[in-house]
């Protein structure tokens, strides 16, 4: 009887293809951290453009209140690394998006 992976056997293969899975896991990885990132900063460039809190209007402030209280309460763990978690990253984000562009 033969011991070890044999040319024949999909152990070897799956092997392979587990390497290729892990690749495309950080492949997505960085491109949902590249993503967030890039709407932070325009968020950013766009709060940071308001200028000082005397010449913002008050809807903008209150979009600005409702704003902090959505990233505060977030509820992220990132600690725990769950799938979840990144689902609440990207929708905060996307919220955060959307308020902003309606500015």
């Amino acid at each position: 009887m033969k011991t070890g992976l044999t040319e024949a056997s999909p152990a070897k293969a799956l092997l392979e293809e587990l390497e290729i899975f892990r690749g495309i896991c950080h492949g997505t990885l960085d491109s949902i951290g590249t993503r967030l990132d890039e709407q932070i900063d325009a968020i950013k460039f766009r709060i940071e453009a308001l200028g000082s809190g005397e010449d913002v209007p008050s809807g903008k402030n209150r979009d600005i209140r409702d704003m902090l209280t959505l990233l505060r309460n977030a509820g992220v763990k990132p600690e725990k690394g769950r799938r979840k978690d990144l689902k609440k990253l990207d929708s905060v984000s996307e919220d955060l998006t959307m308020m902003v562009e309606n500015w």
